[in-house]
Order: C-alpha cells, then sequence, then structure tokens
C-alpha cells in the first residue's frame, strides 16, 4: 500500500466499494460500512476497505453481556441534539470492549456535532464516508439508512458490526477491528434523521 497524496486519493477508491458493498446489504436492511486510517509518522496509509457484513460469529468478542467498565463515564454536550444517542454509543461499544478486557474509549465531546455533520452529509449524498476525514478522525465506522429510533439501530448496528469478530482481513473485520483497536483513546458518534424516518450514524474514533 502507499501513502494517498490526499483525502480525494484515499477516499475514493473506498467509497466505490463500499457502495457495491453496501447495496449488497439493502437486501436484508443491514447496512454498514468501515474506513480506517492507519497513521505512520504523519504519513497516512489506508488499512482496507469496506467491511461487509457477513463477518463471522464474533469470535473472542462474545455476546456483549459484559458492563462497560468504568469507562465512558456519562457526559452531557448541550451542543449535541442527540446527546442521549451519543453517549448510549460510547457505552455500548466500551460494553463491547470490556467483555475482552480491553479499556473503555472516552466519549469525543467536541467532535460531536462535526459528527452529526457528516452523518447528514452521507444521508444527503447517499455515500458512506463520504465526508470521512471532516473532523480528523483516524478511523470511521458507519451506519447507513437504519431504521429508528437510535437506540434499535445502535443495538442492531453495532451488534453486527462487533460480530465480524477479529481476523486480519480488513474487509471481513473492519468494524470488530476499529471498535476493538487499543489504538484508539475516544470515539464520536454522530447522527442524522432522513425526512424518511431512517438513520445515519457515523462512529469516528481517534
Amino acid at each position: 500500500m502507499v501513502a494517498p497524496q490526499n483525502l480525494r486519493d484515499l477516499t475514493s477508491p473506498m467509497l466505490r466499494r463500499c457502495g457495491i458493498a453496501c447495496v449488497v446489504y439493502l437486501s436484508v436492511a443491514a447496512l454498514a460500512c468501515t474506513v480506517e486510517v492507519v497513521e505512520d509518522e504523519g504519513a497516512g496509509e489506508t488499512a482496507g476497505d469496506s467491511a461487509d457484513d457477513e463477518g463471522g460469529d464474533g469470535g473472542d468478542g462474545g455476546d456483549a453481556s459484559g458492563d462497560g467498565g468504568d469507562g465512558g463515564d456519562s457526559e452531557s454536550n448541550p451542543d449535541n441534539p442527540h446527546d442521549d444517542p451519543a453517549q448510549e454509543c460510547v457505552d455500548r461499544i466500551n460494553m463491547f470492549r470490556a467483555t475482552i478486557d480491553l479499556p473503555p474509549l472516552e466519549r469525543w465531546v467536541d467532535a460531536e456535532v462535526c459528527s452529526n455533520g457528516q452523518s447528514e452529509d452521507d444521508a444527503a449524498t447517499n455515500t458512506p464516508h463520504g465526508a470521512f476525514g471532516a473532523c480528523n478522525e483516524s478511523a470511521q465506522n458507519e451506519c447507513p439508512g437504519w431504521p429508528g429510533p437510535p437506540s434499535a439501530m445502535l443495538e442492531g448496528c453495532l451488534q453486527l458490526m462487533w460480530d465480524e469478530g477479529p481476523g486480519e482481513d480488513f474487509s471481513e473485520h473492519g468494524h470488530y477491528i476499529n471498535m476493538s483497536s487499543t489504538q484508539y483513546t475516544k470515539v464520536a458518534c454522530g447522527f442524522f434523521e432522513t425526512a424518511e424516518g431512517s438513520w445515519w450514524s457515523v462512529q469516528n474514533f481517534k
């Protein structure tokens, strides 16, 4: 792999592949896409493309019955109209991480309004990860066009991502890899509801 020259070089091939994957999942109403950038001394490098949703049985991730550990302390963001779902999103991700004894991620409050904007932009263009990078995130998972409410979307989409389980192939395990990475210390969840009532949500890792 070579380092991308700019964000367009990074995202365009990923978006094409993610678009293909998402068309397949429309038939089962289970949508999720992922993208990751691995930084090596300042040079970005793509670590994979969109991950499909047939990624195994969750491997060592268990059934996410853990209690989420001590992290992810509840934090209110008065500037975020989706404050409650944003906290639930962080809590659920940390619940999964706790099942394999990983430290919790911090709620990245400062990036939440930006992440909402990314979700809205992607919904408007019907392009998962179309706004990737706009919030200075290092990796991103996305739930595009899920039925609401947000709590139901998070329960279904994040479980689907975690169930990909561990593995080296980012195209098959990318969601799980991002959620279980020790490289990131915080996550911001963004949300947008379309006029038709479907929800788009990005999970930005940093």
